[in-house]
């Protein structure tokens, strides 16, 4: 998951870069805010005329992402997740929202074969989903509709690493998203080039009490997908599979994925189809990952 005036490193959450050399349009400064809610930060940027838009939006968000913490609050006795683990299945009917998550939950654990695990002893645990859910929940329903009516000509909001973004049609600048490297600080694994879709990365070294149902030789895995809850899950399910099941599950479902393997091996994946990338040496030269509308 840089803008004008920022140097944030790696995956937060991208810059813009022409694409022609005579942009007849003009083009936007590019703002930022910063989101806290919960001890967690989400950061919202969007190219707009005026500023002051970005203020009404960032409420809105913050007060939705609240929302979607409270309700999904493992450390509250009243949150519809743990009534929901306690036997009160009664948030199903009262809140679509809360359908909608264990619905998605559902479907991701059938359609990952089983890799991604939104149940544990009996207790549905989303949270590897739940992020990328709320993120791309709150950017459709708060900034998408300003990119499609061109008040705004780009935006992403992102927290860590799950980021979503769009642009919009007649705007001649793609996001440009460095990947960070987890074996290597120095410089960033491979950039992402897209207009619109949504990037989840996830790593192994960051992963606590994590189950690993295949083989431990996935370092990392960036998807990019239309969807950040659907990035979200198949980021998580690659470091459960393992490399090669993984690129098979990849194969079926045409999938967008960048892959390093525990051996440095760098693998890139479009629409299902596997390529290996060389060049890992510090200073090599990777090619761009194009995928301007995921």
């Amino acid at each position: 998951m840089t803008a004008a005036g920022f140097s944030s490193r790696f995956h937060l959450f991208g810059h813009g870069e022409d694409v022609t050399d005579n942009q007849e349009s003009t083009v936007e400064q590019l703002h930022l805010r910063v989101l806290p809610v919960d001890g967690a930060t989400y950061v919202l940027q969007m190219r707009v005329k005026d500023e002051n838009i970005l203020d009404d939006q960032t409420f809105q968000i913050q007060k939705f992402l609240k929302y979607v913490s409270d309700t999904f609050s493992p450390k509250s006795a009243t949150s519809l997740l743990s009534r929901y683990n306690g036997g009160d299945d009664s948030g199903l009917s009262e809140n679509s929202d809360f359908l909608q998550v264990v619905s998605k939950c559902v479907d991701a654990h059938r359609v990952t074969e089983g890799y991604f695990q939104p149940f544990r002893e009996g207790k549905l645990d989303p949270f590897g989903m739940l992020r990328g859910w709320a993120i791309n929940e709150a950017f459709n329903r708060y900034v998408r509709p300003l990119v499609e009516k061109d008040i705004a000509q780009s935006a992403s909001l992102g927290s860590k690493n799950d980021t979503i973004y769009a642009t919009h049609k007649d705007f001649e600048i793609n996001w440009n998203v460095p990947i960070k490297n987890s074996l290597d600080s120095s410089a960033p694994l491979q950039q992402v080039v897209l207009r619109n879709g949504a990037i989840s990365t996830s790593f192994a070294n960051m992963e606590v009490n994590f189950d690993y149902l295949g083989p431990r030789d996935c370092e990392q895995t960036t998807i990019v997908s239309p969807d950040l809850a659907l990035a979200d899950v198949w980021a998580t399910a690659a470091l459960a599979a393992g490399t090669n099941n993984f690129m098979n599950l990849a194969q079926r479902n045409k999938l967008n994925a960048i892959v390093l393997t525990d051996g440095e091996s760098l693998f890139n994946v479009r629409d299902g189809q596997v390529s290996s990338v060389p060049g890992l040496l510090v200073g090599d030269p990777r090619p761009d990952f194009l995928v301007l509308n995921a």
